[in-house]
């Protein structure tokens, strides 16, 4: 695998990793306004509350005593990062239902969202002495033995729920993971695709098909990110993954297409701002390319690739003095780029001979 799709594949599933069951969805944060529990008032960040926080506080509101609903507006604030939030409604949750099997569950992810796997661990352990039945605790289970790199600890945890329920598809997606840290991306994809099988909505699923595929740079690639953005309309990570795969074949249209989505989502995403320029570096519009790398740099002044491509662009506009002056600050701040030093030297010579 290449640096790039190696570096592009590893953020993707970290941050697949991160957000765990809930999916990669950045959605508008929510700023203080009040959310009524039956015993408190929640503060939550952001400019305005969410269609689908408003759905369920309205949830709780017709039935309070439901721990159901509880456990589902803790995913949610897990979501959007407010733990101390989760952490109440889960709490909450357990005094209607101590026995609720979806509430250990999340609390476990509470607890690994929060560094805390041992604790994440015992969560799943007290639910399997209550239920031992229970798909979803051997599952998650393994899951926290997958993130801590037990391997064989976490294909026992996950085929103990397979036993139970052969049709259980996270139980497929983890068992994915671990044959793709392991190599055998035959394996992986596999797995993979048994997961979107059992689950046809099983948005994580699809992005590890597509990556999977995109490094072989195989058109399925596209139609996995498709299924990934057709569930999530809103993430980043799909649109991104399907641009840079059309980027990759040259279908440069579809790939400009794909990354001013993402800049529709979110306008100070750099790489995307970045990825444009190199697709206008290619089509040789300069001007716009040049435009793009401006962007880039602007929503992250330590883009080391993007100011040496903003040179190449004042390089081809003949604009020596100013790419110089890009070369050199993008190999400040990354000493070992080899490109940089190349383009320094070359515009040195170039200028030397006007001089003369």
């Amino acid at each position: 695998m290449n640096s790039k799709l190696k570096s592009i594949s590893t953020n993707i599933t970290l941050v697949i990793l991160a957000m765990l069951a809930f999916g990669a969805c950045k959605e508008a944060e929510v700023k203080a306004v009040e959310t009524v529990t039956t015993d408190s008032v929640h503060q939550v960040s952001g400019e305005k509350i969410s269609e689908e926080l408003a759905a369920l506080n309205q949830k709780i509101k017709s039935s309070p005593t439901n721990p159901g609903f509880y456990n589902e507006r803790a995913a949610y604030y897990l979501k959007h990062k407010e733990y101390d939030l989760a952490y109440e409604d889960l709490r909450f949750g357990f005094t209607i239902d101590s026995v609720n099997m979806s509430l250990f569950s999340t609390m476990a992810d509470y607890h690994i969202l929060k560094s805390e796997p041992g604790l994440a661990k015992a969560a799943l352990e007290k639910a399997l002495s209550i239920n031992p039945k229970s798909v979803q605790t051997h599952v998650k289970l393994g899951e926290v033995y997958y993130l801590a790199r037990k391997y064989d600890n976490a294909f026992k945890s996950i085929n103990d729920g397979l036993k139970i329920d052969k049709y259980y598809a996270d139980g497929y997606f983890w068992k994915g993971m671990i044959y793709k840290d392991k190599g055998d991306i035959a394996l992986a994809m596999s797995n993979f695709q048994t997961s979107v099988e059992q689950n046809p909505d099983n948005y994580k699923a699809y992005m590890q098909l597509g990556l999977l595929a995109l490094e072989e740079r195989k058109p399925a690639a596209a139609e996995y990110f498709s299924s990934a953005i057709r569930l999530q309309p809103k993430s980043i990570e799909a649109w991104y993954g399907r641009g840079y795969f059309y980027q990759l074949t040259n279908e440069y249209d579809k790939a400009i297409k794909d990354y001013t989505a993402i800049l529709e989502i979110d306008p100070s995403y750099a790489s995307a701002h970045y990825n444009l320029g190199i697709v206008h570096y290619a089509l040789r519009v300069i001007d716009e390319a040049y435009k793009n790398f401006d962007r880039a740099i602007k929503y992250n002044n330590r883009y080391a690739e993007a100011y040496y491509m903003r040179g190449l662009c004042e390089e081809a506009k003949g604009k020596d003095e100013a790419a110089l002056a890009d070369f050199e600050y993008s190999l400040s701040l990354r000493p070992d780029y080899q490109l940089a030093l190349m383009g320094i030297e070359r515009v040195k010579g170039t200028l030397k001979s006007i001089q003369k």
